[in-house]
């Protein structure tokens, strides 16, 4: 609402009874179009929502102090559409804001996408009432929380009786944490906590219409577990493995009834995580796969349908971009410049801090010692100690009891002696360079699922990344992103990228196609 002056005939936007242009008390109250373009600008550094203070002109000619946020401020323009959007407060009203036109339309693409996914009632799950959970780590209880959330019965399975006697007391820590958050109240505290049992003995697991696997990722493991799982699952049994990157197919041979068997790849931490990638195996029987859409759906998570491939699909995006940030750093770039352009990119949080919060250091050293390769880096760092933010330094140092990440110099020499092991010279490495290695091979990537036919639709890829790794959704997706900046300039960047770095950054032929015809990798919302 602004005001208007019939004396003078101007509008404004001014708190006080009389006109600022003239003086009458004679002012009135009037509906503005609540569209208009920003003015000036300035950014609000690692706020928590992308915030830009701004000064905005209405199409009324009224300029005011505001704020542009849920949007891409670090690539907003001085004159570029913005809209009003109401933002949330804790104790009050909303107050106004405004977004980006460019904005709204990648939250209508989202929401669109969304609306693809919509999948039929399986009868099995509408009846489902317990549910066995095969492995009590970390993932196991997430997976048995998510469960219990939903009001099923969860017996949680592991062959060593003090591992659950571990995770029975991880999940009431987080029901009392939830609680006194007022989160939940005690009788549903009480209630989620007696619908949990354990056991050491996996014949139990009879009743159960679901069996979710939950162990380490290790291909002989899962198989021998499986054709146990078989042997004493209910013959109607849905039969789901939680692994992120090995193949459910061969998983499934293990059984006596392979159209029975499904990924279920839920993201961590798993009663929190909104996404399940649920994984299609050229046998899973088109009743199977109903069920496991109907599972996620009754547990409020997002299922989307993938195939089999090395990662699936969020994590061979992760995979490709995170071996392009290992190769920036021996180049000349540092973690701290890396992760500075991820979060102004839109993302919640840069590679190597991800590291240090995930434990990734251990984990990287750990694959590289089974395919028996070697890194002379994270071997470092590994042998010295540095496995993040738990143990208080990892790519980057933390003071006690906080988590922001500090630029360690004692990182700096090991990353520069690394370049010299491998014998790089190291040079300046610019934002423009570090979006085209980072951003593009994920982009590249997509486009190869698509022509793999390991998704349905590329909006399948984008909302993976918003609701399993933080894309933005004002961003979109790395799919709608790349329609945005179209398949012909794309393509150009990985041609030169791979004269200058090689076959890695060859363009996927469907961008080549696209790239000719002019043509687009996702459907425009309607």
């Amino acid at each position: 609402m602004g005001k208007h002056c019939p004396a003078c005939n101007q509008l404004h936007y001014y708190p006080r009874p009389h006109c600022p242009f003239c003086g009458h008390r004679e002012t009135q109250w009037r509906q503005l179009s609540g569209k208009g373009h920003v003015y000036s600008h300035s950014i609000v550094e690692r706020s928590p929502r992308p915030m830009a203070p701004a000064i905005i002109e209405l199409e009324e000619g009224i300029r005011l102090h505001s704020v542009v946020t849920d949007a891409d401020v670090y690539a907003l323009e001085i004159g570029e559409a913005v809209t009003l959007r109401f933002l949330p407060t804790q104790d009050g009203p909303p107050v106004p804001g405004f977004t980006t036109v460019r904005a709204e339309h990648a939250r209508a693409y989202g929401d669109h996408a969304r609306q693809l996914l919509k999948s039929a009632p399986s009868p099995l799950i509408d009846a489902l009432d317990q549910v066995a959970v095969i492995g009590s780590g970390h993932m196991g209880v997430g997976i048995s929380l998510a469960f219990l959330q939903a009001g099923l019965k969860v017996q949680l399975i592991d062959q060593a009786q003090e591992a659950l006697d571990g995770a029975q007391q991880r999940i009431q820590e987080t029901l009392d944490q939830e609680l006194s958050k007022g989160r939940l109240d005690q009788e549903t505290r009480n209630q989620r906590l007696a619908r949990l049992a354990v056991s050491t003995d996996l014949s139990s697991i009879g009743k159960a219409g679901l069996v979710v696997e939950a162990v380490w990722e290790d291909m002989a493991l899962k198989r021998e577990l499986f054709a146990r799982i078989d042997a004493h699952a209910h013959p109607d049994a849905i039969l789901a493995t939680n692994t992120s990157t090995l193949d459910v197919g061969e998983i499934a041979q293990a059984t006596q009834r392979p159209g029975a068997v499904v990924g279920l790849h839920f993201f961590n931490p798993a009663h929190v995580m909104r996404l399940i990638e649920i994984v299609r195996t050229p046998l899973t029987s088109a009743r199977t796969l109903q069920a496991a859409q109907a599972v996620a759906s009754r547990i409020g998570k997002t299922g989307i349908v993938v195939g089999i491939c090395d990662g699936f699909v969020g994590n061979r995006l992760m995979i490709v971009r995170e071996r392009q940030a290992g190769r920036l750093l021996l180049e000349g770039a540092l973690p701290h410049q890396i992760d500075r352009f991820l979060r102004e990119f839109g993302l919640p949080m840069g590679t190597f801090e991800l590291q240090d919060m995930a434990g990734g250091i251990a984990l990287m050293h750990r694959s590289r010692q089974r395919r028996g390769e070697r890194d002379w880096l994270i071997q470092q760092l590994f042998e010295s100690g540095r496995l993040g933010m738990r143990a208080g330094r990892g790519f980057y140092r933390y003071e006690a009891g906080k988590r922001r990440p500090i630029v360690d110099p004692e990182v700096t020499v090991l990353i520069e002696e690394a370049s010299r092991q491998e014998g790089l010279k190291r040079r300046p490495i610019g934002d423009e360079e570090l979006h085209d290695r980072l951003i593009l091979p994920m982009i590249n990537e997509g486009a190869k699922l698509i022509s793999e036919g390991i998704v349905d639709r590329a909006s399948d890829i984008d909302l993976v990344w918003q609701l399993g790794y933080g894309w933005p959704q004002w961003k979109g997706g790395p799919m709608y992103y790349a329609d945005q900046l179209g398949a012909r300039q794309i393509v150009n960047r990985l041609e030169a990228l791979q004269a200058r770095h090689g076959e890695m950054f060859k363009p996927a032929d469907l961008l080549v196609e696209l790239a000719a015809s002019g043509g687009r990798l996702t459907a425009p919302a309607p």
